[in-house]
Order: C-alpha cells, then sequence, then structure tokens
C-alpha cells in the first residue's frame, strides 16, 4: 500500500501544537495554504494495462481497452469516478493534456476494458495515458504514474517487405540464415522490428539476440491467420553500419515428425519463410523502412535439423561466427528468395511470450549402463536442458528426454512414443543432439523445440559428466501470478503446487493437453484446466488468443 497525505486535520493539529517562535504571518500563511489544498483521495490507481498487457508494443486492436487496479489503505473503499487522459506524448502527458483522449469526469466505478474512444490512431503510433479517481467520498486522486502502447501494423499496404526464405523445399533440414546489412545515417530517436517467421524465428541485430522470446510466434493455423511481433530496437541499432539476422525454424509450420496426429499433412505446411520491416524514427523527424526483399542474403548454419516433436540437432562446426554483424562477408551466401505468403491474414502477438522462468538444477545423476548417464531433475516440467561439456570436434553428445525410469534405470518413453513409433520406428522423438566444435567450452541449448520431462539420458559425453554437465531451463508464457495459496496440510499444498507446475508447462502459446507428446490445444484439457489458471495466473490475454484460433477452426456451418 502506498502512504496517503496527510489530510487537513493532520496538517492544522501538527501547526497548533508546535510553539515555535516564527512569525504569526508565517504560520498563518501555511494555515492558508494548507486550508486551499483539496483533500486526497484515499484511493488510488495502479497497475495500469492495455488489453490485458503492461505497455505491450503492436496493438492491432483499433479501439484497445484500458485496465487499473485500485489500492487503498482504507477498508470499504470504492471508486465513484474516473478520468482518462490520452496522449501523443510524454510531454504533453505531463502537462495533463490528453490530446488524443480526454475523459472527463465519467462517474463510474468500472475499472476493467474501459474501450479507448478518442482521435483514430494509426500505425506505429505510441499512446501514452494515465488515470485518477475519485473516492467514495468524491475526493479526487493523483493522476496514476503514466503507462502506454505503441499501435501495430494495421493494413497489409503497412507492410513494405516481402516474404522471404531459403527454398521452397519442405524437406530440406537445415534451419535457414538470413540477414541484410544497411546503414542509418542520423540520430536515431526510436525504432521498431515487426517480425513473423514461420514456423519459429530468432531476431538477432548487430551481432545480439534480440529480446528474451522463446518460441515465436505463436502457433495458429497458418493459412488463416500468422502473428507478428514488435519489438523496441533502438537501443540495438546506431548510426552508420547495421546488420540484421533470423534464424528460421519448422515449429508446427513444416512439421518434420510423421504422426498419427497427421500434421505432416497440414494444409498450411511450407518451408519456412520470413517477413519483417524496421522503421527506424531520426531525430529530425525523418521515417525509414528497411524491409525484407530478394536483397537479403542466406545460408544454412549449425542447426541441421529441428522438429517439435523430434528435437534438434546442432553441429557446431557448422556455426558462422558474426554471420549477424555488419562486417560478416556473405559473398558466398545465396541471394534470398521471394516466396509466396501463409495465406492467413497477418495479426499482432498480443499475449505475453513465452520466456524461460528458472533453471532447474539436476539433483541426481546415475549411470545404468557404461556411457548412458542420466540426470534427474527432481521435478517434472516443460523446456530443455542446457549442455556445457568439452572434448574432440566431431564428438556426438545424445539427450534423450523422458517423464519416468524404466527398471533397468533408462528413460522409460514407451507410452509417450507409441504414436511415433506407430508410423515410422526409425523417426527419432524428444532428443537434442549437439556436435562439439572441440574449442573449450562449449554450452548450448535448442532454439526451436521443448519437451515435457524430469529425466535426461545422456550418451556420447566425452569422459564423465558430473551435475554440473547438466542444467534445465523452464519455459512457458510468461503470464503474471495473481494468486497464492498456502494451508496447514503439507498434503494439500503439494497438490497446489503441483498442478501450478503442471499448469505452466501446459501454456505454451495455447493451452496444450501435454508438453512430452502430443503439445495440442485439445479444448478439454484446457477448459478442466482453466478455472485453476485464472485463481492463480492472469492468462486472460492467452485465452484471447487461444479463442481466436477456435473461431478459425470453424467451419462455415
Amino acid at each position: 500500500m502506498k502512504p496517503n497525505r496527510p489530510d487537513i486535520t493532520k496538517v492544522t493539529h501538527v501547526t497548533h501544537a508546535t510553539h515555535v517562535t516564527a512569525p504569526r504571518s508565517f504560520l498563518c500563511l501555511v494555515l492558508l495554504l494548507a486550508l486551499s489544498l483539496p483533500a486526497l483521495a484515499n484511493l488510488s490507481p495502479d497497475r495500469l494495462r492495455c488489453e490485458y498487457l503492461d505497455n505491450p508494443l503492436g496493438i492491432d486492436t483499433l479501439q484497445p481497452r484500458l485496465s487499473w487496479v485500485l489500492e487503498s489503505t482504507q477498508r470499504a473503499e470504492k471508486q465513484t469516478a474516473y478520468q482518462i487522459l490520452a496522449a501523443s506524448s510524454e510531454a504533453l502527458l505531463k502537462a495533463d493534456s490528453g490530446d488524443l483522449w480526454d475523459t472527463g469526469k465519467v462517474a463510474s466505478d468500472k475499472t476493467l476494458h474501459i474501450v479507448y474512444a478518442g482521435k483514430p490512431l494509426a500505425s506505429s503510433q505510441r499512446c501514452y495515458w494515465k488515470v485518477r479517481v475519485w473516492d467514495k467520498d468524491g475526493k479526487a486522486s493523483p493522476y496514476s504514474r503514466p503507462a502506454s502502447w505503441d499501435m501495430g501494423l494495421l493494413s497489409p499496404q503497412d507492410w513494405q517487405g516481402q516474404w522471404i526464405g531459403r527454398t521452397t523445399d519442405t524437406n530440406s533440414l537445415p534451419a535457414p540464415l538470413l540477414r541484410r546489412a544497411f546503414t542509418l545515417d542520423g540520430k536515431i530517436k526510436q525504432a521498431r522490428a515487426y517480425v513473423c517467421g514461420l514456423g519459429y524465428y530468432e531476431l538477432h541485430l548487430n551481432g545480439k539476440k534480440v529480446g528474451d522470446h522463446l518460441l515465436d510466434p505463436g502457433y495458429t493455423r497458418y493459412d488463416k491467420r500468422a502473428l507478428y511481433v514488435t519489438y523496441d530496437v533502438t537501443d540495438a541499432l546506431r548510426r552508420g553500419k547495421n546488420a540484421v539476422g533470423v534464424i528460421l525454424g519448422n515449429g508446427w509450420y513444416n512439421v518434420q515428425t510423421r504422426a498419427v496426429w497427421d500434421f505432416h499433412k497440414a494444409p498450411w505446411r511450407a518451408a519456412p519463410k520470413l517477413l519483417m520491416q524496421l522503421r527506424v524514427e531520426y531525430a529530425d523527424g525523418r521515417i525509414e523502412t528497411i524491409g525484407t526483399d530478394s536483397r537479403c542474403t542466406t545460408s544454412t548454419g549449425p542447426i541441421t535439423f529441428d522438429s517439435i516433436y523430434g528435437g534438434e540437432t546442432y553441429d557446431a562446426r557448422e556455426e558462422k561466427p558474426g554471420w549477424d554483424t555488419p562486417g560478416y562477408d556473405d559473398s558466398e551466401w545465396s541471394m534470398a528468395q521471394v516466396v509466396p505468403a501463409p495465406g492467413g491474414k497477418l495479426a499482432a502477438q498480443m499475449m505475453p511470450p513465452i520466456k524461460a522462468d528458472r533453471i532447474i538444477k539436476p539433483v541426481k545423476l546415475t549411470e545404468p549402463k557404461p556411457g548412458v548417464f542420466v540426470f534427474d531433475m527432481g521435478q517434472n516440467f516443460a523446456g530443455f536442458a542446457e549442455l556445457s561439456v568439452r572434448g574432440p570436434a566431431g564428438t556426438k553428445v545424445v539427450m534423450k528426454y523422458g517423464e519416468r525410469l524404466g527398471k533397468d534405470g533408462m528413460v522409460d518413453r514407451a507410452d509417450i512414443q507409441q504414436h511415433i513409433v506407430r508410423v515410422d520406428a526409425s523417426q527419432q522423438y524428444q532428443t537434442d543432439t549437439y556436435i562439439l566444435k572441440g574449442k573449450g567450452l562449449e554450452t548450448w541449448h535448442s532454439r526451436f523445440d521443448y519437451h515435457g520431462f524430469q529425466y535426461v539420458e545422456v550418451t556420447g559425453f566425452p569422459g564423465k559428466p558430473t551435475l554440473d554437465a547438466l542444467r534445465g531451463v523452464f519455459i512457458h508464457s510468461a503470464v503474471p501470478v495473481a494468486g497464492e495459496f498456502e494451508c496447514s496440510n503439507p498434503m494439500l499444498n503439494r497438490i497446489w503446487g503441483a498442478g501450478r507446475w503442471s499448469y505452466l508447462s501446459n501454456l505454451q502459446g495455447i493451452p496444450t493437453d501435454c508438453p512430452h507428446r502430443e503439445k495440442n490445444g485439445w479444448t478439454g484439457d484446457a477448459h478442466l484446466a482453466a478455472e485453476q489458471g485464472l485463481f492463480n495466473y492472469a492468462p486472460a490475454a492467452v485465452y484471447t488468443k487461444w479463442i481466436n484460433d477456435l473461431g478459425d477452426e470453424q467451419r462455415p456451418t
């Protein structure tokens, strides 16, 4: 709770109770000033959100919904009115000027989903807003801390880039690298990157990965809807030479593993492709846009196989150091192909991204057979393992993931693998492979898959590993925590904790049925888990996206 400003009674009490030798005229002035100040409410708005999100980038809702949370040190307080200001600049908002929208005083106790009704908003426009409220006694609060949202690209004409790829062959296994060097000729005020890379992508600027998102964009029916993500890349760019690089993964767009669910036969299936543009606003007001087109170059890299079901294979000997920097020599790379669009409409990804939640260290390491090492993470979760290893170039370390052990101490995957084996027993499943380059300590984890597991079975490790050779990374949609539970019964506490682990492990851009086998959004599983999820977390933005998925799948009838 925030401390409240002293009310007028306390101020005058302090003034009269203090026997000082200050001139009577000064004391009278203090008293008059205090009496002239309006009494402030015992209520304040906080946690401002737009479309369920904190300061979102890339909103494509023309009239976004605004919400806030009330805080007070008093019981039984309530909001009786509110006023929202929305401005086109921070300076105007600070001056209490709502040049985009000023609601005036609205008599209402509503704090959720106030629909923006100000001036029409344009693509890439940034809006700053704040709110104040009136309490049950009609006293006004100060304005809240400012919040903001960015509009995305609102029409197809706003996209100046083209869809590009390395190949149109869906059976071409190496993950594509795409890059473009460019020059910026002024002081940068603000820059945004708008990216749709299917099935998954990783964005790099000037030698560094942009942001901390994983497995972007969210899984959709791509021939109906494809999501793009907006990034603030102001600090990643510089005056002069720059380079953008993107790695593409198959994801759900080009499923490689043949299974009874037939996603390898999906009507949207195509080779990985990219649509991206950078919008740079200079300090002098100029706007420059750099988009993907046939001037981009492409090659293959160290990811030689990736599959949402099968896992990932990474050959570190095939790395191309500096491929995402301005000075890299890409003269031997091919020119990117302009390829057909996926067919679905482009929509903003208006939900929390998938992120790494925490690092999980293994609690036990066994060697059930010579050269076979099993790491027990002590907890079932969704994510991947991060490997640290030294050894000769060409050494192949294989990591198989599973939720339980057999009687022989090996990872038992018979139940979860049956839908793959029935189609083709030779396929790999829930398996990551790393091939060493032989240069010091090498640390790696997969980029374009995730697994459900407690145990990791490692073969091919040079020498005998220690517990430090492997650690787990727990990932899920980064939804805020909304509630906690604890009671005197340890069993109930454990059940509650297990439910939270299960819910988050199955929240990967959609509510899934399981993180180890099907990884799909069957409606029964999601429905049964929804109430528990809403008590514990704030996943409404993820559910909104998922409801759009259900709409995209409905038949015309």
